[in-house]
């Protein structure tokens, strides 16, 4: 019982080190290991990529309520609930999207696609029905994390980072994914408290789009760009063994 409220010491007793990778076990990380793990061309592209959709996606789901209320005139638990929809759309939409990413070479659209799609639901948003805007909800929850799924399979699939690396190459996507998170929320503030809604959400959709074109610089998995400073760290430089 004590375990189920210590989440970390359940984790320790739970884990442990996949067949065939002892260096997930713990290995001293030097200089060389952080160059594999951040040297790689499509780790920024791709990150810079979600930049503009997170952050979109980030805005409507804590804001999309205030929007509901005050200016569709829905009563505050029913905005609430179509933000947490929102949120739970991207359960179903993780589950496919890394399910089918994993299984296409063509990643780079399954990044590409569903941040274009997000873009186009989120300008929908000042001109359809109140009922509409619970499909909306639901869809741009479902696609920004399905091709979020895809998007957080770029360092093993698209620039073959070791996986005793990957924790660090993803946390450099998700902190450029995080700037947008950051800064495109209060650029929609500032809109809508000086114009309105409306150009919000336009705002949102024009960012969303404009960013997601930078993926289309990206590689795919099997493409034909490997970089020698991803590549040649030693799997034995951090082996404790060695």
């Amino acid at each position: 019982m004590n375990l189920l409220h210590r989440p970390s010491e359940l984790t320790l007793f739970t884990f442990h080190i996949p067949e065939g990778h002892p260096l997930l076990g713990g290995m001293k990380f030097d200089r060389s290991s952080l160059k594999a793990s951040l040297a790689s061309r499509d780790l920024w592209i791709y990150g810079i990529a979600l930049l503009g959709g997170y952050g979109a996606y980030f805005t409507t789901s804590q804001l999309f309520s205030e929007y509901v209320t005050t200016v569709r005139h829905f009563d505050p638990s029913t905005g609430g609930l179509l933000s947490a929809v929102i949120l739970l759309a991207g359960i179903p939409g993780s589950l496919l999207g890394g399910y089918y990413a994993d299984r296409s070479k063509n990643l780079r659209m399954f990044v590409f696609v569903p941040l274009v799609v997000v873009s186009l639901l989120l300008i929908l948003i000042p001109v359809v029905p109140n009922q509409a805007l619970w499909a909306l909800g639901i869809a741009i929850g479902f696609f920004l994390i399905f091709g979020f799924a895809a998007w957080l399979a770029v360092p093993a699939r698209v620039s073959h980072i070791k996986p005793q690396f990957i924790g660090t190459a993803a946390g450099l996507m998700l902190a450029l994914a995080a700037v947008g998170g950051f800064f495109i929320p209060i650029i929609f503030g500032h809109l809508v408290s000086h114009t309105s809604f409306d150009t919000g959400w336009v705002f949102l959709a024009i960012v969303s789009f404009v960013f997601a074109i930078v993926a289309l610089a990206g590689h795919n998995p099997g493409d034909s760009n490997v970089d020698p400073d991803v590549h040649s760290t030693s799997t034995q430089r951090g082996d404790p063994r060695h």
